[in-house]
């Protein structure tokens, strides 16, 4: 594995990581009671779900693409290529997060909060290399 995707690799799962433990500390609070949900009604959860979902998986090929052409442009972009795919793979937790606090929906949230999974494989499926 070269180095480029071994950072690759270890950047996303920083995301990843971040991501889960943002929705474990979401899901405890709701769970628990600590923090009362304002919108507690099943339908305007589901539809948060559903456009937040939209606007998350749509962000994907934008963000990949972003990423592939930032670390093709030149080798001084690496580290920046690495924060930015680490924000990238975090970002789905700032979609299930509002869904799952202000909704109380902890199974839409931690859906939404999956999405990190999903754009976590697509950095790692898609971005590539740079040649030298």
């Amino acid at each position: 594995m070269s180095p480029f995707r071994h950072n690759l690799l270890v950047s996303g799962l920083v995301g990843l990581i971040a991501c889960g433990l943002l929705a474990v500390v979401g899901t405890w609070l709701v769970t628990n009671h600590i923090l009362i949900p304002l919108l507690p009604i099943p339908l305007v959860a589901l539809l948060t779900a559903i456009i937040f979902g939209i606007f998350s998986l749509a962000e994907i090929p934008l963000m990949v693409f972003a990423i592939r052409r930032l670390a093709a442009e030149r080798p001084d972009n690496r580290g920046v290529v690495m924060v930015l795919n680490a924000f990238y793979v975090f970002f789905a937790a700032v979609y299930g997060l509002p869904v799952l606090l202000l909704t109380g929906s902890v199974a839409w949230g931690l859906a939404l909060c999956a999405l990190g999974l999903v754009r976590f494989m697509a950095s790692l499926l898609f971005v590539q290399e740079p040649l030298p």
